[in-house]
């Protein structure tokens, strides 16, 4: 006997979504003038990142943090965040376009403060989706120091706490990082 699956599930709904999500997100950065495959790597990085966090993707380079926050995600091979917002004609721009604005901790994918970034305002705890060598500048008020946590939310062990305000790192690891608290 041959069974035939149906696709009228909720989830394969979701499975649905989400790939038309995708490729509405692809379809805009193609519009802001990546190539197919510059297009792609880009979602590819998002959903990386997103693996990492819990956010929404919001336009093809941002991810809204659930709990608040951003990240600004970079196109592969590009030193820094670009807007590719379709539509209003404003621009989306990065507080974390080095160096960071003040009152501002940036986290950076990249050493010397390049790659993606998460700017870092209101004092909370923020998860940093970011594996391996980057850097971070500490822009807040004077006095001011981050603690970056083993775990995502602020929980794990303390792995380490900044300098006071204005400090910054242009050679770090955020391997052991899962998230931030900037104040």
């Amino acid at each position: 006997m041959l069974t035939v699956a149906t696709l009228d599930t909720a989830a394969a709904r979701e499975v649905l979504q989400a790939d038309s999500t995708k490729a509405s997100f692809i379809a805009q950065a193609r519009a802001a003038h990546l190539s197919s495959a510059e297009a792609n790597a880009l979602q590819a990085k998002v959903d990386r990142f997103m693996g990492r966090v819990n956010g929404t993707q919001v336009a093809p380079n941002l991810i809204n943090l659930v709990g608040g926050g951003t990240v600004y995600v970079a196109v592969p091979g590009e030193p820094h965040f670009r807007d590719l917002t379709p539509g209003d004609n404003t621009t989306t721009a990065d507080p974390c376009a080095e160096p960071a604005d003040y009152g501002y901790f940036c986290a950076y994918e990249g050493t010397y403060y390049t790659g993606s970034s998460i700017p870092m305002y209101a004092c909370h705890s923020y998860n940093v989706p970011f594996i391996g060598p980057g850097s971070w500048d500490n822009n807040q008020s004077t006095g001011t120091r981050a603690r970056m946590y083993t775990g995502r939310d602020g929980g794990g062990s303390l792995s380490y706490t900044t300098q006071p305000a204005h400090s910054w790192d242009a050679v770090g690891n955020w391997t052991p990082v899962g998230s931030v608290v900037n104040c």
